[in-house]
């Protein structure tokens, strides 16, 4: 059985996006994130090992100081194009 936070991060008009950390409470796996997307009904569940959730972060992270920026380069990181 799996218990854990839940949180819907973001919606459009067919669908949504939700987070959810999950907790084994028998203690058979280590914890993981599972990330739903659910669009004109059909549902994709994905569960993220922690370097998958990290390698998440940083690509979020990127895209936020982008949009921050406006779009501006970042001095130095022309990593992503």
């Amino acid at each position: 059985m799996h218990c854990g936070l839940i949180a819907t991060i973001g919606r459009e008009r067919t669908g949504c996006i939700s987070v959810q950390l999950l907790h084994d409470r028998f203690v058979r796996r280590d914890l993981a994130v599972k990330l739903d997307t659910a669009r004109d009904g059909a549902t994709q569940s994905i569960l993220l090992s922690r370097t998958q959730l990290d390698r998440l972060i940083y690509e979020l992270t990127y895209a936020r100081l982008l949009m921050m920026t406006k779009g501006q380069p970042l001095g130095g990181h022309d990593e992503h194009h």
